[in-house]
């Protein structure tokens, strides 16, 4: 079902240059909720996630995909989210992310910094003071998005 639900809505998602990071179709509190984990090169808005709910639970009521009641969800990831997937870290090129090691480099477990780069090997963030710095993905404990304050 999930195949088809992601068929369904995936011309609606280029149109809107969004991205699905995630589908998750489960009973909570008794009722079956469909919630769509989105993003965007410049970020996810609210806007674009109530825009994108009214599209997509359209879409999927005329596709008749989802049997039974259920409550759609179109969200961001979060910023709290953990990167998993190599794709995580690419749409976080540019942004600020918070990076901690299983092992010290230059005299550090946790950095941050700027996500300048990512490859099949790992990343590279820029360290205010110490530069452009290369870490392997076996190093990589846990990554995720950072808050940025202007």
């Amino acid at each position: 079902m999930i195949d088809k639900i992601k068929e369904a809505i995936e011309p609606i998602l280029k149109e809107e240059q969004v991205e699905l990071v995630e589908v998750i179709f489960r009973r909570e509190a008794g009722k079956q909720v469909l919630r769509l984990l989105v993003d965007k090169e410049v970020g996810i808005q609210m806007a674009d996630c109530v825009r994108l709910n009214q599209r997509i639970g359209q879409i999927l009521d005329e596709a008749d995909i989802i049997q039974e009641n259920y409550i759609i969800e179109v969200d961001s990831p979060g910023i709290d989210r953990l990167f998993e997937t190599k794709r995580d870290y690419e749409r976080a090129i540019g942004r600020l992310v918070r990076v901690t090691l299983n092992e010290k480099i230059q005299d550090k477990k946790e950095y941050i910094a700027r996500l300048k780069e990512v490859s099949d090997r790992g990343v590279k963030i820029d360290v205010k003071k110490k530069g452009v710095i290369e870490i392997p993905f076996e190093k990589i404990v846990r990554a995720r998005e950072e808050i940025e304050f202007n």
